[in-house]
């Protein structure tokens, strides 16, 4: 199907087309993504509205240079989003009478709610379609790396069903039904979560929607359908039910309504015990980045010796024989950024083996990676010098430093939002005159969803607060088209501090930062003494691990400036 195709057949004024299947917010598969096939776009965030003579393609900034690269601008309009303008006020303004057609399975009922607040005469058509999803197998996390039974958590929502006065609750988020239910599946490539919605009541009985899906054979929980939703409501004899509007489908909330069942936006019980990961969970993610530390030391190593004439889909296939190395890897958490030079500024920029550039020197290479292990999930961004990167090129990567630093080595008290944090962060770079065009910060799953919620740090976030055991990233960066990016992420978990009320966090990633792009004096003392103790234990806990010629590299990569 093409843009062309959806206009010549179009009954209304226009269509939205979401970057979702049914499992909204999730990842989706190349051939099941609507906006790449129609549009050539294939970043991980972006809506489409395609009226009977344009198509407008909606990005945030990290996708500001790729979204033009990869469309045809004669069909498609690429809209950047910012406070000033995005998706609600272009609706607003250009369709504010409309007609618009939707699939209700692709947009969860609080964005459609807002949607319907915001354009009151516009006239939305529901056009539902559940997606085909290929046939995939799941299979249990073993409670050795989970840290708590399934059964165990399901109590713990009926109890939640019980006290919220419902018959029962739907957990439509697929990262939410698998952490409750111990559950991991091969559907996609990086993430391994198990694509499907679950009710559970207050007897702790579980039925679980799923299409295409294989459970265990010793799981004894019922599968049904996707399809099967409005059957299962009616056997039960459901008459109120907890519903989180932000990742329901806005089609569920539909079907509520037309058996008069009384659907109640709860919060999905699971996110907050997913996001303060548990013991287990917590050792599991400190385990994972050793053995992710390991393999990114063995490569950068190796790279030091052995970038020259090599292409950025040959660095990111060097990185994955030293990830799937490791013990417990079970795939990349992402496709590898691999950005040399002007790539680099392409914040999320993937080669291709058609198109990809060899390794430039007197430059440097921009590498975003993680992998996903049986006991955790990691993301790591290093900047690499390549040959004699510039003056500019190591005066901003010491800025992007000391952002980074400035929220690493922050105290803050208990309940301090992302959107508070992020400030802290960003405004390093404000002081420079400088700024990026993405969050600072997003939460982490073990062995889940690389990027999950509910807690960021973002100026685009909500104000969830981050408590203790969460575990998100920080990432400032800085992006200069058609010359250079930077970027510096590391892991983090909160823990509480010594001060009362008061948490700070501890680093995950145990790699280290690249001392050719710092200028130390643009760094202060405390900044300096960070930098050091921070190196200092990447040094103590990777060392060991290492060959000689790999240690020899890693003692010189930690030395104290």
């Amino acid at each position: 199907m093409t843009i062309k195709d959806i206009q010549k057949h179009l009954n209304t004024d226009a269509v939205i087309i979401f970057r979702n299947n049914q499992f909204i917010g999730q990842d989706v598969l190349n051939e099941e993504n609507k906006i790449l096939e129609l549009t050539g776009f294939d970043g991980s965030a972006g809506t489409l509205v395609v009226t009977r003579n344009m198509a407008y393609l909606f990005v945030d900034g990290r996708y500001e240079i790729q979204s033009k690269q990869q469309t045809n601008p004669k069909q498609v309009n690429v809209i950047v989003e910012s406070e000033q303008c995005n998706l609600f006020a272009w609706l607003k303004e250009n369709l504010g009478e409309a007609s618009i057609a939707y699939n209700p399975w692709q947009i969860s009922e609080s964005r459609l709610k807002k949607l319907q607040r915001i354009l009151p005469k516009a006239d939305f058509v529901a056009k539902p379609q559940i997606m085909p999803v290929k046939k995939a197998t799941a299979f249990e996390q073993e409670v050795k790396y989970a840290g708590k039974s399934a059964n165990a958590k399901v109590k713990e929502i009926a109890k939640f069903v019980t006290q919220n006065d419902v018959d029962a609750v739907l957990i439509s988020s697929a990262d939410s039904v698998s952490w409750l239910l111990n559950l991991r599946s091969n559907a996609l490539p990086q993430t391994p979560v198990v694509r499907a919605m679950a009710l559970v009541n207050a007897k702790k009985e579980v039925f679980l929607f799923a299409d295409n899906l294989e459970l265990p054979k010793n799981c004894s929980i019922k599968n049904f359908s996707l399809s099967k939703v409005e059957t299962i409501l009616l056997q039960k004899k459901i008459s109120k039910i907890a519903v989180d509007y932000k990742t329901t489908p806005a089609f569920i909330v539909d079907i509520c309504e037309n058996l008069k069942i009384r659907a109640v936006n709860k919060t999905d019980p699971c996110i907050g015990a997913k996001a303060e990961k548990n013991r287990t969970e917590l050792k599991g993610m400190v385990n994972a980045h050793i053995k992710d530390g390991i393999a990114m030391c063995k490569f950068l190593a190796w790279f030091e010796k052995n970038y020259k004439g090599k292409t950025e889909i040959d660095i990111a296939k060097k990185l994955f024989e030293f990830r799937k190395k490791q013990p417990l890897f079970f795939s990349l958490s992402f496709g590898t950024i691999a950005g040399s030079a002007e790539n680099a500024a392409i914040i999320h920029y993937q080669p291709k083996e058609k198109s990809c550039a060899k390794i430039k020197e007197n430059s440097v290479l921009l590498l975003d990676s993680g992998g996903q292990y049986l006991d955790g999930t990691t993301d790591i961004t290093r900047t690499i010098a390549v040959g004699k990167p510039s003056k500019d090129m190591i005066e901003k990567f010491t800025l992007v430093l000391k952002a980074h630093i400035a929220l690493a080595a922050q105290k803050f008290p208990g309940n301090t939002s992302g959107t508070r944090l992020d400030a802290i962060c960003r405004s390093v770079m404000w002081r420079y005159g400088l700024d990026y065009k993405h969050g600072t910060g997003h939460g982490v799953g073990c062995f889940l969803n690389v990027h999950e919620g509910p807690q960021s740090i973002s100026i685009f976030g909500d104000d969830y607060p981050l408590k203790e055991n969460m575990v998100v990233s920080i990432e400032p960066g800085y992006y200069e088209e058609g010359n250079f990016g930077i970027r510096i992420e590391n892991l983090v978990y909160v823990k509480k501090s010594n001060s009362d009320n008061f948490l700070n966090f501890v680093p995950l990633t145990v790699v280290p930062i690249d001392f050719r792009l710092i200028d130390k004096y643009l760094l202060d003392d405390r900044e300096i003494k960070w930098l050091n103790a921070y190196h200092k234990n990447v040094y103590k806990i990777i060392a060991p691990h290492l060959n000689k010629h790999e240690q020899e590299w890693l003692q010189k990569a930690c030395s104290p400036l």
